[in-house]
């Protein structure tokens, strides 16, 4: 659960719109200026050409090649320490959960070769050294330990540790596609103007109805 929860946690930051209100982009301008006559003297007329757009698909290229880098082109540098702290720790995990996990493999398949070759030959004797009396403090061993119990112990840390791993994995791959996801959205809209004028006012207001009389009660006014 808290490896979900990671993740959601993630995709609510870097999906999130950028602090602050858009600004409205022009996608005309005018390369010169003047038309008809002035004076009797003709002026040539204005000529308009298209600004660049802004390219979704360019933006989740962008993504796809480099995560962050539609980020970067849709103005919102401020995601990518949410991004790249998640991609780390998450890294991070999966590399401390590998290093576990193959150490309790090789444990676990070490003493259940032992174990085998002890009910072949009861006197055997307890080898020293071995691999997993080194996942004690020092100065511990299994010797005394129930078989069949420590034997249980390693299979199942080793099943965990493979399991969180597995997992992390999911979450790398789930952080690369949020950040295409939010690239890909928020350059859809890139060019739309939003406004800073989002008010609320409540005020009261009274009426009068012929046939009803007299009546009160509250107006809501949503000014955007």
């Amino acid at each position: 659960m808290k490896v979900f929860s990671s993740i959601i946690f993630i995709a609510i930051i870097i999906l999130s719109p950028a602090p602050g209100a858009a600004s409205p982009r022009d996608t005309l301008v005018p390369s010169s200026a003047g038309g008809g006559t002035f004076g009797g003297t003709a002026v040539a007329p204005v000529a308009f050409k298209a600004k660049k757009s802004h390219s979704p698909r360019k933006a989740t290229l962008m993504a796809m090649a480099l995560p962050g880098l539609g980020q970067l082109y849709n103005d919102h540098w401020w995601k990518l320490p949410v991004l790249y702290g998640g991609a780390a720790a998450a890294v991070y995990g999966f590399s401390w959960n590998n290093r576990s996990y193959k150490t309790y493999r090789d444990a676990f398949v070490a003493y259940t070769r032992y174990m085998n070759a002890k009910a072949a030959d009861p006197a055997l004797p307890y080898p020293r050294p071995n691999g997993w009396d080194k996942l004690f403090k020092p100065g511990g061993s299994a010797e005394n330990i129930n078989p069949q119990r420590f034997q249980d112990i390693l299979k199942d840390r080793k099943n965990g540790f493979k399991r969180d791993r597995d997992m992390l994995l999911i979450v790398m791959g789930g952080i690369y596609v949020i950040q295409i996801l939010d690239a890909t959205v928020f350059a859809h809209f890139y060019e739309y103007e939003i406004s800073e004028d989002l008010s609320l006012r409540v005020l009261p207001a009274a009426g009068y109805d012929p046939r009803g009389g007299g009546s009160a009660g509250i107006s809501l006014t949503l000014r955007f």
